[in-house]
């Protein structure tokens, strides 16, 4: 039996290869006018712009090649391929100038609306733009998260605002000028840096909602109990040791005291009696038996001391400085026996008081 032959194809005639020669030098012909369309398009693409991309372009390859560590790219190209700017910085100074701008405009907004309320929580501002185109109707004002490192004085000026909100700011202290803002209904000054609650904070009669909460406070005066119409209090995350009893006298409905030192451990370190100062019971015993009335001229350092008093926690009457601080557990309104300290006049009206109380 004879082997089998391979079959080969056979060549193409020579009428066909040079048909397929031909087609391709049309092609290449296509290709080449193209490119010079193109390159009359985008005539300020330089020839020595295209072949310094494309070296580096090249020289990019041979980096991925040798599988180098990684480098800061190289942004300058030589060549602007993209017109503009894709980020602009700007110095601490144009910052500023650009909050307070979107501040301003916040405020002409709601002057132009008459809207009654004003939002510029997180705009970071050192210092507010003018309120005083707003002082005759704002009713509602939120400086929540920013950088005021003062009390706005400015707000003190806005006889209608109801709501004053200055949350997350590096505020210190409260100015006493606070009292002028007798329609204030709610003040948040949570997450500050308060160490101390002026008096003029217990003269705002119409106050029904108070938070301080995270501050430094380490003591609330017992003028407190003025707020008649004081129903929130939120004093959460400060130093307290003891509750003032003027709280007690409030008609809250809802009072929050977690994160203090409010531990019946502490109780018994602050219930401890210290003695009162001779000026202040002989100053007691001269206002109790109204000696005015004998003593007609009376030096003025004297006279000073002697109008320097506040009430009684027990009787009501005439307390000389701090007096006998004492104090006593009440259950509040969810049931918790908390602290509350009490300054008596005297020792008789710290016994008679202790007497006739049962602390709850």
């Amino acid at each position: 039996m004879s082997e089998p032959k391979l079959l080969r194809k056979p060549l193409p005639p020579k009428e066909e290869i040079e048909l397929y020669m031909s087609k391709r030098k049309g092609r290449e012909e296509k290709m080449l006018e193209e490119k010079n369309t193109l390159s009359s398009l985008v005539p300020h693409i330089s020839e020595g712009a295209i072949e310094e991309g494309s070296q580096i372009v090249e020289e990019r390859k041979q980096k991925k090649k040798k599988r180098v560590a990684y480098e800061e790219p190289d942004m300058d190209f030589g060549v602007s391929l993209v017109s503009g700017t894709g980020c602009t910085r700007f110095s601490a100074k144009d910052e500023e100038k650009i909050l307070m701008t979107n501040a301003e405009m916040a405020v002409l907004c709601c002057l132009m609306h008459k809207k009654t309320g004003l939002s510029l929580k997180a705009f970071f501002l050192p210092q507010l733009p003018d309120l005083s185109p707003l002082a005759d109707f704002l009713v509602y004002l939120n400086l929540s998260f920013n950088d005021l490192h003062d009390f706005p004085r400015e707000v003190l000026n806005i006889r209608t605002l109801e709501i004053l909100k200055l949350r997350n700011n590096p505020i210190k202290f409260i100015p006493r000028d606070i009292y002028k803002m007798k329609s204030l209904k709610v003040l948040i000054m949570s997450f500050n840096l308060l160490t101390a609650l002026p008096s003029g904070l217990f003269e705002l009669s119409n106050l029904e909602g108070l938070d301080v909460s995270y501050n430094e406070l380490e003591f609330i005066p017992k003028e407190i109990g003025k707020l008649s119409k004081l129903t929130y209090l939120n004093v959460e995350g400060n130093f307290l040791y003891v509750l003032p009893c003027g709280i007690l006298e409030l008609p809250l409905t809802r009072l929050k005291v977690e994160n203090n030192f409010l531990h019946p451990y502490f109780w018994g370190e602050v219930s401890q009696l210290q003695p009162q100062r001779l000026t202040d019971m002989a100053a007691l015993c001269f206002a109790k038996n109204n000696l005015w009335e004998k003593y007609k001229e009376i030096p003025s350092d004297t006279e000073e001391l002697l109008q320097n008093f506040t009430a009684c926690s027990c009787c009501q009457g005439f307390l000389y400085g701090e007096g006998l601080q004492f104090i006593r557990v009440y259950r509040s309104i969810y049931g918790l026996r908390l602290p509350y300290l009490f300054s008596a006049c005297s020792p008789t009206c710290f016994t008679d008081f202790v007497s006739q109380t049962v602390p709850a």
